[in-house]
C-alpha cells in the first residue's frame, strides 16, 4: 500500500532554491526535504499554460501531443480504490479534464491582496498549507494528495521583512507595498534598483514558501503512514525577473528561469535520498512515475512519459535526452549540450548548455552544424509527439549530445 502527496508549486524557479544551487536564499527546509529525497537537476517544463501542464501530469501526454480521450490519473486511482483529494487556491484547475475525479475538493478561494501581511499566517500560501496539513491527517490509506499553490503566480503577501532581508546595506529596501506580482518589459533606460527591487520580493515569497514548507514537512511526517508515502515537490513554471528584459509571465519566454523547475522525489523509506539524476525530464514523466507508484497500468495507447524512477536505477538509453516546451509565441528544443529557442516570427537562437545557464552568449551564427541538427532534432521530437501509437526518440547525433569536443 503506498500514498502519494504532490506539491506543485506555481511560478517557482528551481535557480532560487538552495538544492539547485542558489547561495542567497536560505532556504532550510528545502534543503533538508532535498537531502532525503531524489533530485532531477534538469526538470523542463513542457508548457508556460496551467491546463497543458496538468494534461501532461494526469494524462501522460506532453504539450505537443494532440488531444485524446484517455483515462486520467485521477480517475484511475479513484476506481482503484485511491482516496484522492485536491487542495488549491488556483481557479484555473476548475476545468482540468480529472479534476472531478477527486472525492474530496477544497478550494480557496483568497481575496486579492492589496498590500503585504503583518503575519505570516495571513498569508495565502500559510492558509493553503494549513489548510493541507488540516486535511493530511484525517485522509484515509490508501490516499494522493495533490496540493497546488498559486504560489509566485499569487499575492506576494510576505511580510515585509521576508524581503527586506536580502537588501545590503547599502541597497535600496524593496517595494514595501507590492503585494500584486510584477509584470513588465523593462527598457534599456530601466532603473536597475527597481529590478533589485523586484528580485528581493520574489526572494522573499521563495523565504515564506521554505517556511510553510517546514511546518508541513512536520505535520506529513507524522503521520502513521509516513513510510508508505512518496513526497514530490514540483512547479508547473518558473517566474522570469528580467534575465531577458522581461518580469513576470512572458509568451515569447522559453529561457531558463521560465522553463527549469525543480522536481525532488522523497520515496518510501527515504530510498533514494541524496541521488542527483542529470537526465532531462519533463511533466509527463512525473504522471508516469505516480502510475507506476500506485501499480497502475494506464490504459489505452502508450503515454509519452517514462517512468523518471526508472532514470534512478538504471542507465537509461544513451542519446535520448532531450525535452521540448511550447509557448504561445516561442518553442524551445534542449538537449545535453545546446538550447535551441524557436520564435514564431522565424528568428531563431542557441545557446550552449549547460555552461551558458542563464542563456547570456547566442551563437547561432557561429554554430551552423549545431543549429541545422538541432532543427532536425525539434521537427523529428514533434512529429514523434504526433504520431500515435509513439515511437522510440531516435538517438541523438554526438554533437547533440556533448557538444564540440
Amino acid at each position: 500500500m503506498t500514498n502519494a502527496v504532490v506539491l506543485v508549486i506555481d511560478r517557482l524557479g528551481a535557480g532560487y532554491l538552495g538544492p539547485y544551487g542558489n547561495t542567497w536564499i536560505e532556504t532550510p527546509n528545502c534543503n533538508r526535504l532535498a537531502a532525503r529525497s531524489a533530485l532531477f537537476e534538469w526538470a523542463l517544463t513542457d508548457a508556460v499554460d496551467l491546463p497543458t501542464v496538468y494534461r501532461s501530469y494526469w494524462q501522460g501526454l506532453h504539450a505537443l501531443c494532440p488531444a485524446r480521450p484517455l483515462c486520467s490519473l485521477p480517475e484511475a486511482l479513484a476506481a482503484a480504490g485511491v482516496h484522492c483529494t485536491l487542495v488549491t487556491d488556483e481557479p484555473q484547475l476548475a476545468d482540468v479534464p480529472g479534476i472531478a475525479h477527486f472525492a474530496d475538493r477544497l478550494a480557496l478561494s483568497p481575496a486579492d491582496a492589496e498590500r503585504p501581511a503583518a503575519e505570516v499566517f495571513q498569508t495565502q500560501m500559510a492558509q493553503l498549507f494549513a489548510a493541507a496539513a488540516y486535511q493530511l491527517e484525517r485522509m484515509p490509506e490508501p490516499f494522493l494528495l495533490w496540493i497546488h499553490s498559486r504560489g509566485m503566480a499569487g499575492a506576494w503577501d510576505g511580510p515585509v521583512e521576508f524581503r527586506n532581508q536580502f537588501a545590503d546595506e547599502d541597497d535600496p529596501l524593496p517595494p514595501p507595498e507590492l503585494a500584486v506580482p510584477p509584470v513588465k518589459r523593462l527598457s534599456s533606460a530601466c532603473d536597475p534598483d527597481e529590478l533589485l527591487g523586484y528580485q528581493h520580493a520574489y526572494a522573499g515569497q521563495i523565504a515564506l514558501l521554505d517556511l510553510c514548507l517546514g511546518g508541513f514537512l512536520e505535520t506529513v511526517q507524522s503521520t502513521a503512514g509516513w513510510d508508505r508515502t512518496l513526497l514530490a515537490l514540483t512547479s508547473p513554471r518558473g517566474y522570469p525577473l528580467g534575465e531577458h528584459h522581461v518580469v513576470g509571465p512572458c509568451d515569447a519566454t522559453v529561457y531558463e528561469e521560465q522553463i527549469h523547475v525543480p522536481c525532488l522525489i522523497r520515496l518510501p523509506r527515504d530510498d533514494g535520498a541524496g541521488l542527483r539524476c542529470q537526465e532531462l525530464v519533463q511533466p509527463p514523466d512525473l504522471g508516469a512515475a505516480l502510475w507506476e507508484t500506485f501499480q497502475l497500468a494506464p490504459a489505452g495507447e502508450r503515454r509519452w512519459g517514462q517512468n523518471l524512477l526508472e532514470l534512478l536505477a538504471a542507465e537509461p538509453p544513451p542519446g535520448c535526452g532531450q525535452a521540448a516546451t511550447v509557448a504561445p509565441a516561442a518553442q524551445a528544443l534542449r538537449t545535453p549540450a545546446w538550447l535551441l529557442v524557436r520564435r514564431h516570427e522565424g528568428r531563431h537562437e542557441v545557446f550552449a548548455k549547460p555552461d551558458d545557464r542563464w542563456e547570456v552568449n547566442e551563437v547561432a551564427n557561429r554554430c551552423p552544424e549545431a543549429m541545422e541538427q538541432l532543427e532536425k532534432a525539434w521537427n523529428e521530437f514533434q512529429q514523434t509527439a504526433q504520431t500515435v501509437p509513439f515511437k522510440q526518440l531516435a538517438q541523438l547525433p554526438e554533437l547533440l549530445r556533448n557538444g564540440f569536443t
